[in-house]
């Protein structure tokens, strides 16, 4: 009987030092497969290995070479994993020695999907400790991890996805991005409902990116790689977060920032809407100001939708831009435009101008009605021209249908009443830094009312019926009293820019907060007139310069012209503006 114990115990012996060998000869295999990163630390050359890049137990290695290529004499290793934009607390684990210079761990270190932060901890002995920071995309199973995200999330690039997303998005996708845009109906699958889908930890931005370039499989969604450029679909992503009040990109951009709040409370009032036009549902609504509901007055098709009705001078003709997307069957998904004009009530719709390529942004109409300045981006009267997506404002003659090039990096003209001056936003050679500039109407003698030092972004400048001042809807600013008043001239970091720009989220919105201000012709008297945060403002003066109609997301406003008696009179808003009847 002892005997047989005795074999056994030797039996049990032999086996644990066969799976022993087993076990030490596989796990001093380099791993083989996955992704590897590899960075150079003073004088060692540090490779970080990862079996898979989906969350999950994964398997980690570390390979350390000296500066002669040979396996470093590394006596420690401890690898930290935080993931980026989430407040989730750093992981630290020791790795296993299994090697000269090679270490290994495995663990649930990843437990979302996103961008994480890998931190290489490497001890040698009377040596200082080096610290090699790894950067990983981490994937939801049976998804990929694509890319890392190369740009952080600041108010320039959503800024720039936020443009890039109602040009050419939100005729699927939605204002909202709930996947409900004019062109949704029919089909199917639907498209996303990014509310939900930019959730943290639910996909990464490499994923995101790659549906974006590649199209969606058995969707609707088509390829937009050759249409965009990869920064243009990274500025997307970065837009695409906000639709998430908590989302990665808005705590990229600052890991420390309270929950949401609730948009700044505006009253609501019943009044009845005083005559406008304005684009709502995709097409041109008109109301009486009477207290009659308004109604709409174009009946657009093909998924179609209304930008920027404009009453021409004297207000017996409408004008407006028709952004069409392109047919699902189309190999690049361009989208087109159209201006439009047409009377007053509706009736005699003719075009304008149909570029071959490129989309018509914001307009104004000459004072004479016989012209239209027109922002384009991209324009090309000849099919197949090379536009390299210029920005530009040009004046149409309505008689002729030709076009006159006036100013590049430019756009949202707006002219003075009596003609002799001409308002536009200036882009900057950085490509997202705007200005509110003044010229001459052939644009000439240009100069900046506002440098946009303080300023992420401008939108719609309008001047006020005497021509003395401009309204302009703006995101961030100086810091003002409580009339509006900038208090301090010298301009906030970047930092100071940044966090002040993101700390309002709102709860009824998305995307960057937007105010309205007003500046004198002269550049003098810059005063801030609204605290709503609304989403892409635009205002429209009363005639008698007494009251302005102020169309968002949020809804229709009205307001004295000094900001005062800012009241919400319609909470149906839309991005598409308005026009106060002439």
């Amino acid at each position: 009987m002892r005997s047989w114990h005795v074999f056994a115990i030797v039996v049990l012996l032999i086996a644990g030092v066969a799976a022993g060998g087993w076990l030490i000869s596989r796990s001093g295999r380099a791993l083989s497969g996955g992704v590897a990163q590899t960075t150079q630390a003073g004088d060692l050359r540090v490779t970080l290995h990862i079996d898979e890049t989906t969350v999950g137990t994964r398997v980690v290695d570390v390979v350390v070479d000296d500066a002669e290529g040979q396996p470093a004499d590394i006596s420690d290793v401890r690898l930290r994993f935080a993931m980026r934009g989430m407040d989730m607390g750093l992981t630290e684990v020791t790795a296993q020695q299994i090697g000269r210079g090679h270490f290994q761990a495995q663990g649930q270190f990843f437990s979302m999907a996103g961008t994480w932060g890998v931190e290489t901890v490497l001890l040698r002995a009377d040596q200082q400790t080096s610290q090699v920071p790894f950067t990983l995309a981490i994937a939801a199973p049976g998804e990929q991890s694509g890319p890392v995200n190369p740009i952080a999330a600041s108010p320039e690039m959503i800024l720039a996805g936020q443009k890039l997303y109602i040009a050419n998005c939100e005729t699927c996708h939605g204002a909202t991005g709930k996947g409900d845009g004019p062109s949704a109906a029919g089909l199917n699958p639907r498209p996303a409902n990014f509310s939900q889908h930019m959730l943290p930890g639910l996909h990464t931005d490499g994923q995101i990116f790659l549906w974006i370039k590649n199209g969606f499989p058995n969707s609707a969604m088509a390829a937009w790689g050759s249409r965009l450029s990869e920064e243009q679909i990274w500025q997307l992503v970065s837009y695409l977060r906000t639709f998430n009040p908590t989302s990665a990109a808005a705590a990229q951009a600052d890991p420390n920032a309270s929950p949401p709040s609730a948009r700044p409370t505006v009253p609501a009032v019943q009044e009845p809407l005083p005559p406008l036009i304005f684009a709502r549902q995709s097409n041109v609504w008109r109301s009486d100001g009477q207290g009659g509901a308004p109604k709409p007055i174009t009946s657009l098709t093909d998924g179609s939708y209304a930008e920027y009705p404009t009453f021409a001078p004297g207000g017996g003709r409408i004008a407006f831009v028709a952004i069409t997307p392109a047919p699902i069957t189309a190999t690049l998904p361009l989208p087109t435009s159209t201006l439009y004009v047409m009377n007053a009530d509706g009736s005699d719709m003719k075009p304008a101008w149909r570029p071959a390529q490129g989309l018509i942004g914001l307009f104004a109409w000459a004072p004479d009605g016989q012209s239209i300045y027109v922002a384009g981006n991209g324009v090309q009267d000849k099919a197949g021209a090379d536009s390299g997506r210029q920005l530009q404002i040009l004046r149409l003659d309505l008689a002729s249908g030709a076009t006159e090039p006036l100013l590049t990096d430019a756009l949202d003209p707006a002219v003075a009443p009596d003609g002799k001056q001409l308002a536009f936003l200036k882009l900057s050679d950085d490509g997202y830094t705007m200005s509110l500039n003044l010229a001459a109407p052939d644009g000439s003698g240009a100069r900046a009312l506002i440098d946009g030092t303080a300023f992420q972004g401008f939108y719609a400048p309008r001047f006020t019926p005497d021509g003395k001042q401009i309204v302009v809807a703006g995101i961030g600013g100086p810091e003002t009293d409580q009339q509006g008043n900038p208090v301090k001239a010298s301009a906030p970091s970047p930092l100071d820019r940044l966090l002040g720009l993101l700390e309002p989220a709102t709860a009824e919105a998305h995307g960057l907060p937007w105010d309205l201000w007003v500046v004198n012709t002269d550049g003098s008297g810059l005063r801030r007139l609204t605290h709503f945060n609304e989403d892409l403002p635009m205002a429209s003066f009363a005639p008698d310069g007494k009251q302005v109609a102020v169309m968002g997301l949020g809804g229709i406003y009205l307001m004295n012209p000094d900001g005062s008696n800012l009241r919400r009179i319609d909470p149906i808003g839309d991005h598409g503006g308005l026009d106060w009847s002439k």
